[in-house]
């Protein structure tokens, strides 16, 4: 920028504080703006574990509804589904009715960094109600 003044031509220019000044917002705008990228991404990642799991519970679902099986007690195992291993925790609790049972299924992604399984860290859990079968409903167990 240049100026005359006085038949001098004078060279007008930012000062170094008001570079510094200008400099420092910038930073802290770029790293509010990063903040914010990496928030996002961690929730898209946390958003499509859980709806995997999700998947992993109606699996189990189906498989205890296909097969027909009645449960008894707390059953706990290890699965590979998505390209990701889950621990499977299933629950059987009898309801007024005797041909009827509510599941719990409750799914924990397992880390592959862990050595410990016990770690896994839950997800999601899915409630659902198993019928006894016709050939089944005379026995009891």
């Amino acid at each position: 920028m240049t100026q005359h003044y006085a038949g001098r031509r004078i060279q007008a220019a930012f000062t170094l504080l008001e570079v510094l000044v200008a400099l420092a917002i910038f930073a802290v705008t770029a790293l509010a703006l990063m903040k914010i990228a990496m928030n996002n991404t961690q929730s898209i990642q946390q958003n499509q574990l859980r709806t995997e799991a999700h998947f992993v519970a109606m699996n189990v679902a189906e498989e205890i509804n296909i097969r027909g099986e009645w449960l008894t007690g707390i059953a706990s195992e290890e699965r590979s589904e998505q390209g990701e291993r889950w621990k499977v925790t299933r629950t059987a609790t009898a309801t007024l009715s005797p041909d009827v049972q509510k599941i719990e299924i409750q799914v924990a992604y397992i880390d592959p960094d862990l050595q410990n399984v016990d770690n896994a860290q839950g997800i999601t859990s899915l409630s659902v109600f198993n019928y006894r079968q016709a050939q089944q409903a005379g026995t009891t167990q």
